[in-house]
């Protein structure tokens, strides 16, 4: 058997050959190990299944559970009733059977006494208001006090 070698092209060889400028790079060293943190939370969780999955059945006790069930009493089954018949009534009723109504709007007016009163409101109220001071007199006021006589304070004492 023959061996045919390939020859790779000219170019590549040339790029192959010359010395090209490289950049540098940093590289960063993640830590792939988990935090204390997070241990600490796997364990907790893994003695958690271990313990429900090592759980005895055995040790639980037999118990029968009581439904209960709270009827209404006889006040509330009538109420319940009449509500459910209302509501049908009112889904089922005919708005055809309404009879048109004309409605008359009436201004009632006061009566005459209820007039005259006011009147003479309007009247006490504009006299007052249209009042004048300055046909006023001035007048002097004199302050009387009395004094009680000798003769009037003995009765007193007496009747005492």
């Amino acid at each position: 058997m023959a061996t045919s070698t390939v020859k790779p092209p000219q170019q590549l060889l040339n790029e192959i050959g010359t010395p090209k400028k490289l950049n540098h790079a940093t590289t960063v060293v993640e830590n792939s190990l988990p935090s204390a943190q997070a241990i600490a939370q796997e364990k907790t969780e893994t003695e958690l299944r271990d313990r429900i999955g090592a759980f005895d059945k055995n040790n639980l006790k037999n118990t029968t559970t009581a439904e209960k069930v709270v009827l209404p009493n006889s006040e509330e089954i009538v109420q319940e009733k009449t509500e459910q018949e209302l509501r049908k009534s009112i889904g089922e009723f005919d708005k055809d059977k309404l009879k048109h109504q004309q409605v008359e709007e009436k201004n009632v007016l006061p009566d005459t006494d209820a007039i005259a009163a006011e009147k003479s409101e309007q009247e006490r109220m504009q006299s007052i208001t249209g009042f004048q001071r300055t046909s006023l007199k001035k007048a002097e006021t004199a302050e009387k006090n009395p004094l009680p006589t000798k003769e009037v304070i003995q009765q007193e004492k007496a009747a005492k």
